[in-house]
């Protein structure tokens, strides 16, 4: 017996906020006298609406329970998003959805729940494990249904794992991290530094690093002390880029002189962690996730944590002779792998890990980028330069090689897969989004009514090389003065 059950929309006092709840369910008949139950909904769909914006969404019961299970028994990606979008819903909904499959509602918050505990004071997780302790003792799940969550989903792993968490937490004394922020600063407004509604907190031992690459001047702390804490320490060096030693022509040289001066310079004052950041990190990185990391810095509970990549979007893996160069002249061996990182040169490294390498490595690598060494790349293909070593080439290509040069191996996984790190940092990526694979003009062809031959090479190949304008750019290179 299929069912097909709609709940009616519903208003809050809130802007116009309606859904749509779609369940499809099997009930399974068992005869007597066995306890029974039906099997519960396999998959949800939800449409909401706030004022004229509508949203839609759908989450699968059973692929959450076989992710949680992965997690828990196989240390695999956990699954964040769904649990945040599950204990984020109305109350309301909530409720609804827990009829429906009450193991999906009451396992995403005790995973919440141990994520937390990284990031937020204790009692934010122990509110949640009541709230999933409640929902299992409502009359409509008590009993057989709460049992059923018990036994066929990862309750008890979950309970060990939240409070082998909090044990952890307080035996250990946990003391806010001392942490220095490096910033390359070329004209960006770094008041974001000082902007509560972005940036929510910083660690009570924070130095803040400015190397001036542009130009400017001091009056730059004065305008930063007004905003920010008075325990922040601000300390300003100027960085000028210099020429390039082959072309007498300026060479941007980015984050790279910053970096590896940074670390050249303060080698036996480093704080315990350091952040290099650009001057407007979030256009690579979400603010979201730098607020986590200064949480867990704050809190003492990254303590452990070696290297983190703040990159949002990750890079492609490319291979030319230029890049084995530079990596040959870094790190003194050849690359046996090609390079999986993320883009845009952003992380957190421990000092223990930044020490790891002698500080010669770093010096080596300093003149690589400084002018030392004059650029030796030849440019084939588009550049975006206005001239031929405009941006040092060697710096570009550092930036598929900094996890490398801070102790990482040379294909660095995604955080969601990366099981050194902290639960509540291991978000899934922003990843491909393609369309519902039963729902949409794919559809024939996965399931093989129509075919890639019978679409025919000459009909692909005469629209392929049509010269279409779309309306818009598609692709976006940082720093082309493109809009969308």
């Amino acid at each position: 017996l299929w069912v097909f059950l709609e709940t009616p929309c519903l208003a809050t006092e809130d802007p116009c906020f309606a859904m749509r709840l779609f369940q499809l369910a099997r009930l399974a008949l068992l005869p007597a006298p066995l306890a029974a139950q039906a099997t519960y909904p396999s998959e949800f769909r939800l449409d909401w609406c706030v004022g004229e914006q509508c949203f839609d969404h759908s989450i699968s019961c059973a692929q959450f329970q076989m992710r949680l299970k992965a997690y828990y028994q196989e240390k695999r990606r956990p699954p964040l998003r769904e649990a945040f979008f599950l204990a984020t819903l109305p109350p309301v909904y909530q409720r609804e959805m827990l009829l429906g499959c009450p193991g999906m509602v009451v396992l995403a918050h005790l995973l919440l729940a141990e994520s937390r505990l990284y990031t937020h004071e204790v009692n934010e997780a122990l509110e949640l494990v009541a709230r999933a302790e409640e929902m299992m003792d409502i009359p409509e799940v008590a009993g057989v249904h709460a049992e059923g969550v018990k036994k066929a989903w990862p309750w008890n792993d979950a309970m060990e794992r939240i409070d082998e968490t909090l044990l952890w937490r307080h035996d250990a004394g946990r003391k806010s991290l001392s942490t220095d922020i490096v910033l390359p600063h070329c004209r960006e407004d770094l008041s974001w530094l000082g902007n509560s509604s972005l940036v929510q907190f910083l660690p009570a031992r924070t130095r803040v690093f400015i190397y001036e690459k542009c130009g400017g001047d001091e009056r730059l702390l004065h305008q930063l002390q007004a905003v920010l804490p008075a325990n922040v320490q601000l300390v300003f060096t100027r960085l000028d880029d210099p020429a390039d030693p082959a072309t007498g022509q300026a060479a941007r040289r980015d984050e790279c002189t910053a970096y590896l001066s940074h670390v050249v310079m303060h080698w036996e004052d480093l704080a315990e962690v350091t952040l290099f950041l650009h001057g407007d990190p979030s256009d690579h990185t979400p603010f979201g996730l730098l607020n986590l990391v200064f949480r867990g810095l704050t809190l003492g509970t990254f303590s452990q944590l070696d290297f983190v990549h703040l990159g949002a979007p990750r890079l492609v893996a490319t291979y030319n002779p230029c890049q084995d160069d530079i990596y040959q002249r870094a790190f003194g061996r050849p690359s046996q792998h090609r390079l999986f990182t993320y883009c845009c040169s952003q992380f957190l490294v421990s000092k223990r890990r930044i020490r790891a390498r002698p500080l010669g490595d770093y010096v080596r690598m300093l003149q690589l980028v400084d002018g030392t060494v004059a650029d030796q790349c030849e440019r084939i293909g588009p550049s975006y330069e206005k001239y031929a070593g405009q941006r040092l080439s060697h710096c570009f290509f550092l930036e598929f090689m900094w996890h490398v040069v801070f102790g990482q191996d040379d294909e660095l996984p995604s955080r969601a897969d990366d099981v050194t790190l902290p639960v509540s940092l291991r978000l899934k990526d922003n990843e491909e989004r393609p369309p519902s694979i039963w729902k949409s003009y794919v559809t024939p062809f996965i399931g093989g009514h129509a075919t890639f031959e019978g679409q025919g090479h000459e009909n692909w190949r005469k629209h392929f090389n049509m010269n279409v304008d779309l309306g818009r750019p598609i692709q976006k290179n940082f720093g082309d003065g493109l809009t969308f």
